[in-house]
């Protein structure tokens, strides 16, 4: 497939880093000429420096031939414009990342058709919906849900009283139990693994888990983990992602306060919020946020611009004892260190929007795609034809390449864990987990 994409910035950077393990012809335009050096010297894609909104630029992309542009450059104005022009060459799928929501609100005078967008990716909406997936998951360190939420995959970490510190996997749970469950990877420090039994899980480790939705409650029970629910929240940062999290709670009935630093931002906020108390004050302060309740909250939530004062107020709340942080961490290099000093869930605007754009992109009988914060692994969720190689023979006889397994299968209304024994059967849906080295191979099996 020929991807154009425009922008080279920490969104456009990742998905072409990621496509370019599936031999897409890509070609990146940027107009920034550091960010076209950095991509041309390790990205191997065709790069052209110029702007998204430039027919010329566009004509030497020869954009009329692609199949698909993404248009993920960090000003909505371009994305719109270069989607407009892709429609009118001709390109089959256009989309555009756009933060400003009247554009794709329902009440907006131009629609995406007029624009010629056939998807909006809306970042804020995004890290604001998992964040709420994680505060609904109090246990859970990042959780990815595929299948419309029959399958979870979810990240723990592992604290002093986990009940299996410094066994082996394999004693993890009965045999029955563990017929329902199975450990993807651990990330030990900065490092991945995919595990087998023998491997031992260590304190601070984290660990990642797939199981069927409904056998949640049972895992965390053999994990020693009680998914307690949040009922009072403090976030700070009145920003998109603040509010449109707030407002998410307030229909769950949960006790809400925002915290923002900014007098006029704060009035605003609080005349958009039906129930949430709004505080002016400082949050990077920890005298202002004790003295705004945070003794009294079950989580924080940091939303704030900027990445450091929110790894810092989540580090102060867990100090206070407060259960539950999440820091909104959009420098990627901080990701895999985030387990180690304390914080409980990270969450990052461009690995949000990225797996977003990764939903919308299938390929043959591949549904979606799903990357995770500070480990090196994606899950693929593919859709088993008839004619398919996977199909007829025990996983263990499939010869799948190493550091990748089939973690899931959904046939008809069952989800179950696969083990070697199992057989795929024609439309079977299956989530396979993969390291990076293992994914090229895993997309030329599934193609």
């Amino acid at each position: 497939m020929k991807i154009v994409i425009i922008g080279a910035g920490d969104v456009g950077f990742n998905l072409a880093k990621r496509l370019t393990h599936e031999g897409h012809d890509l070609i990146l335009i940027e107009e920034n000429p550091e960010k076209c050096n950095r991509a041309s010297e390790i990205l191997d894609v065709s790069v052209i420096q110029g702007s998204g909104t430039d027919q010329e630029v566009l004509r030497a992309a020869n954009l009329g031939s692609a199949d698909m542009l993404i248009a993920a450059a960090g000003v909505d104005e371009v994305n719109i414009l270069a989607c407009l022009f892709a429609s009118k060459l001709g390109v089959r799928r256009k989309i555009a990342r756009v933060r400003t929501s009247a554009y794709y609100r329902s009440d907006s005078i131009l629609k995406a058709d007029d624009l010629g967008i056939d998807l909006f990716i809306h970042p804020e909406e995004e890290v604001s919906e998992e964040i709420v997936r994680l505060l609904m998951r109090s246990t859970a360190s990042e959780i990815i849900e595929f299948e419309g939420g029959k399958i979870l995959m979810l990240g723990m970490k592992v604290d002093p009283g986990f009940p299996y510190l410094n066994k082996q996997l394999k004693d993890m749970g009965t045999a029955e139990q563990r017929r329902h469950f199975r450990i993807l990877a651990v990330l030990k420090g900065d490092k991945t693994i995919i595990p087998t039994g023998e491997d031992y899980i260590n304190k601070n480790d984290q660990v990642f888990v797939v199981t069927g939705k409904d056998y949640l409650p049972e895992l965390l029970k053999i994990a020693g983990k009680a998914d307690e629910k949040l009922e009072k929240i403090m976030i700070l940062g009145g920003g998109k992602i603040g509010r449109k999290v707030a407002q998410s709670l307030e229909k769950r009935g949960i006790d809400v306060i925002i915290v923002e630093s900014d007098k006029a931002k704060s009035l605003k906020i609080a005349g958009q919020l039906e129930k949430t108390m709004v505080m002016h004050a400082d949050g990077a302060e920890i005298d202002s946020i004790v003295r705004e309740g945070i003794l009294g909250m079950d989580a924080l939530v940091a939303v704030t611009s900027d990445d450091e004062n929110n790894m810092i107020a989540c580090l102060l709340a867990k100090h206070l004892g407060i259960r539950k942080t999440i820091a909104l961490v959009n420098k990627v290099n901080y990701l895999p260190l985030m387990p180690v000093i304390g914080i409980d869930s990270t969450v990052n605007t461009q690995i949000s929007t990225v797996n977003a754009i990764f939903r919308l992109i299938r390929r043959g009988g591949i549904v979606s795609v799903a990357t995770f914060h500070g480990i090196d692994a994606e899950a693929i969720e593919v859709e088993v034809k008839a004619n398919d190689r996977l199909t007829g023979k025990p996983l263990k006889k499939l010869k799948l390449p190493d550091d990748a397994l089939v973690a899931a299968i959904v046939r008809g209304t069952e989800v179950f864990v696969p083990y070697g024994d199992t057989i795929i059967n024609p439309g079977d849906k299956i989530v396979v987990f993969a390291l990076p080295h293992a994914i090229k191979a895993i997309e030329s099996r599934l193609s």
